[in-house]
């Protein structure tokens, strides 16, 4: 099956753009359950893809990793799902300070990373 390179790239955000309407949309239990599982399909596609296109392929130089490479892959998209859930849940300004706060990481995270995985090594 041959899926057009545009449509390919740009199909995990769809999922996004499809997570955040029915969002939007109505606040039920199975728009919630959609909602989850295109946000998850879009996180597990865009962390798949970024394993793969690596240029700096991890070596195992002995250093101990704090926490699971797993959670690890998945930490900016998490704290963006809480961020967004808080946002549309909560009026509280400290709250929605809290939320934006960590949309605000999770976007740095996911540039800083695109950024060190698809460039040659740095001297910084």
């Amino acid at each position: 099956m041959f899926v057009p390179k545009t449509l390919y790239e740009n199909l995990p955000f769809a999922y996004f753009i499809v997570s955040g309407y029915l969002l939007t949309f109505n606040m039920t239990w199975p728009m919630l359950i959609s909602a989850a599982l295109f946000y998850s399909a879009a996180c597990v596609t865009l962390v798949t893809r970024s394993a793969c296109r690596r240029l700096d392929k991890q070596k195992k130089l002995g250093i101990k990793n704090k926490i699971p490479e797993l959670f690890y892959e998945y930490l900016p998209y998490i704290y963006n799902a809480i961020g967004v859930f808080t946002l549309m849940v909560t009026k509280n300004p400290l709250f929605q300070f809290f939320a934006f706060t960590l949309i605000v990481l999770a976007v740095r995270n996911l540039l800083c990373r695109h950024n060190n995985r698809s460039s040659s090594a740095k001297l910084f």
